[in-house]
């Protein structure tokens, strides 16, 4: 673009070559070649170098024209103020490229004796055309083009169409709203950084055209001018372009003269001209403003010399135009404007315009963004609650560089784009996110929140495993459970059985034994994915075994007794171990085992049985007592005898049993007569020798209750003395 610092005026430099043609006609309709310029000779900026041709007029009727040819074709030409010779053929057409700044608001036309015979003129810019109004033979037009976004920086399109005038000249120029010359170029290439020659030249407004042309001699004589420009200036052309330095009323007079020299052979007439100092336009308005909100322009400030009425219009920059000394604005987006104000005062001269302009950063509000709400889970308790903030998703539609600063909403902050934050503990958060752009603007700034849902899964712990039996309560307890957020917990107990509880503490009893999977879940609340953990545990819920003992109640000592405990039954199906104590200090393994008491008496044997299970009923004892019995000793005592019919007493008593059992006594007293009792008496009838059998019997009902003894009675019969007297 052009740069205020590269603006160099007329005449500076260092003069390569110079050619004075004079009155000499040996170039007229030819070339004069310049020699040869070495390119490093040239003024450099940046990586263009930059000449200067100087083509002055000496004298003349303003009608010398020349052609300019510049080699090689890469070398761009360009001027500020062009005299044009239009082509010959009607409808011809003519294209230069005018430059127009990056921060121009408006650019101003200038044509100047282009009247509607000569031609027509359209600018044509990268968004629309534009028909540009002509001048009067004479007099400067001018036409002011408000800039568009998008428009600035490039070459517009200037366009002249020849019309049927033979022999038509023009000139013209363009400036800024505020006065800068503009750059016209001869070729459509791009824009580059160019530096700017402005020529020294008054202000176009008190510069002034006066043509005689129609002046006529009814002779047809040829006419002389003479002109009185009213402020001491004269000329004798017949069109002239005179510029006043004072603003005032001055009478223009022009005197013709034919060549009859008669007394009659000059006229005069003249008119008044008004030279005006045009207004000074001042505008006074902010120079940072806000996308979408009004923005205050103030030009009571403007004066003008003397002080005619002013009228005041506005070209915010952006397309849209307003009136009046004060107005109020609204720009739709971002970006710098050129407002431009344009005070005419009511002089009706053609110096009755002002300009200034003020450029306002207009600033579009950043949008920020914070990304999407973040929910993390971790079920891994100890992991670390560590969350990335990206707000790469926030723009600036005005390309402003953005500073990022995050509340995390634990009391912590931090800068940047991308950042990671860890968080202490689990929980809500409102994560804030504030994004200001470097315009110092009162919207400069946005913010956007989002929501940090974090959760770190509680720690269930549901105890040891278990033993127990059944009809016996289990105590299940979560209280070692923790949450390392510190949320409240709620704990729910699965028994494995069908069965569920809610409790920290709670007991249970089983209804059938078995191996059971008890599971506790314990609930954070916060209604993540996370919120739930799970511990189990084995119940080993045993029913204690049955124990059945088969086997003789009474048997006699030194005799081999079937234990049988086979008929032990275990409600879980759990194989069962069998354990024997025989209650005489001996003890046996197995289901069925025989076992032998070396001694009667009443023993306690006693059947053990274990599922193997471990716990306290796993084993059960089932006890039977057993009678063993020693044979009762029978003691008839010694043999006897005695006499037919003398009566004899038996005895018994010395008998006995050793297990002291209950003993009763039966005697034989081998002829045909028993009776019981410890003690007996009997009387034989005949003489003989008897068997007396005693037994001796207890009361244990074995088959080794019985005991015997025998003794020999003789029974002698008294001898029957006989006397016989012989």
């Amino acid at each position: 673009g052009l740069n205020e610092e590269d603006i160099t005026d007329f005449g500076e430099g260092i003069l390569l070559d110079v050619k004075d043609f004079g009155m000499d006609k040996e170039y007229d309709r030819k070339f004069y070649y310049f020699s040869p310029i070495d390119a490093r000779e040239g003024e450099g900026i940046g990586n263009f170098r930059y000449f200067k041709i100087v083509v002055e007029g000496l004298s003349g009727d303003d009608n010398n024209m020349f052609s300019l040819m510049v080699s090689p074709d890469t070398v761009e030409t360009f001027s500020y103020v062009l005299s044009l010779r239009l082509p010959e053929r009607r409808g011809a057409k003519m294209d230069l490229y005018p430059e127009i700044p990056e921060d121009a608001a408006s650019v101003i036309e200038y044509n100047y004796d282009l009247d509607s015979t000569g031609g027509t003129i359209e600018i044509v810019t990268t968004s629309r055309a534009y028909d540009i109004e002509g001048s009067e033979t004479g007099v400067w037009a001018s036409t002011e083009i408000d800039v568009l976004p998008g428009d600035s920086g490039k070459r517009w399109v200037y366009e002249i169409t020849k019309d049927r005038q033979p022999n038509a000249n023009m000139a013209m120029c363009l400036t800024s709203e505020d006065g800068r010359a503009i750059p016209v170029f001869f070729t459509p290439g791009p824009a580059g950084p160019k530096r700017v020659f402005v020529e020294k030249q008054q202000p176009a407004c008190n510069t002034f055209t006066f043509d005689a042309s129609k002046s006529y001699d009814p002779d047809d004589q040829e006419l002389a001018y003479f002109w009185d420009l009213g402020d001491g200036t004269t000329s004798t052309q017949l069109r002239t372009m005179h510029t006043y330095k004072d603003e005032g009323k001055y009478l223009v007079r022009l005197t013709v003269t034919d060549n009859s020299e008669a007394d009659c052979n000059d006229a005069t007439t003249q008119q008044v001209i008004r030279v005006n100092q045009p207004p000074q336009a001042i505008v006074e308005g902010p120079e940072a403003a806000c996308a979408g909100l009004e923005v205050s322009f103030d030009g009571t400030r403007s004066t003008d010399s003397p002080e005619d009425k002013l009228t005041y219009k506005w070209n915010f920059g952006d397309g849209e135009t307003g009136e009046g000394a004060k107005v109020k604005h609204k720009y739709s987006k971002g970006g710098d404007y050129q407002v431009a104000l344009t005070v005419t005062d009511d002089s009706g001269t053609t110096c009755n315009v002002g300009m200034d302009r003020l450029k306002v950063s207009v600033n579009t509000q950043p949008v920020a963004d914070a990304g999407k709400d973040v929910i993390l889970c971790k079920r891994n308790p100890g992991d670390p609650l560590k969350v990335s903030f990206d707000a790469s998703a926030s723009k600036d539609a005005d390309g402003d560089s953005l500073i990022y600063a995050w509340d995390f909403g634990d009391g912590e902050t931090g800068e940047g784009k991308v950042i990671t934050h860890r968080y202490e503990k689990g929980g809500e958060y409102i994560a804030k996110l504030l994004v200001t752009d470097n315009t110092q603007t009162n919207c400069n700034r946005s913010e956007a929140t989002k929501l940090i849902a974090l959760n770190r899964s509680p720690m269930a712990d549901a105890g040891s495993d278990m033993k127990i039996c059944l009809t016996e309560k289990a105590d299940f307890d979560a209280s070692a459970s923790i949450d390392n957020d510190g949320d409240a917990l709620s704990y729910t107990w699965d028994f494995g059985d069908g069965e569920t509880v809610s409790g920290k503490k709670v007991s249970y009893e089983y209804s059938k034994g078995g191996l059971y999977k008890a599971i506790l879940n314990v609930n954070d609340g916060t209604g993540t994915e996370c919120s739930i953990a799970s511990d189990e545990i084995l119940v080993d819920v045993n029913s204690a075994p049955r124990a059945e003992v088969a086997t003789d109640g009474v048997m006699c000592a030194g005799e081999s007794i079937e234990f049988d405990g086979r008929q032990s039954s275990d409600a879980d199906g759990d194989r069962l171990n069998y354990t024997w104590d025989f209650g005489d200090g001996a003890t046996a393994g197995g289901a069925n085992i025989k076992h032998t008491y070396e001694k009667g008496g009443l023993y306690k044997a006693a059947l053990f049985v274990d599922d193997g299970r471990g716990s306290r009923c796993s084993d059960t004892i089932k006890a039977q007592y057993v009678n063993i019995n020693t044979p009762p000793v029978a003691n008839a005592g010694s043999d006897l005898l005695t006499c037919v019919n003398g009566e004899i007493e038996f005895d018994a008593t010395n008998s006995f049993d050793a297990d002291s059992d209950k003993l009763t006594y039966a005697w034989d007293f081998g002829d045909g007569v028993s009776v019981n009792g410890l003690k007996a008496k009997h009387t034989y009838k005949d003489i003989g020798i008897y068997r007396v059998v005693l037994t001796v019997k207890d009361d244990s009902a074995t088959e080794c209750n019985i005991a015997t003894d025998v003794l020999i009675a003789t029974v002698n019969a008294e001898p029957v003395p006989v006397i016989e007297v012989i």
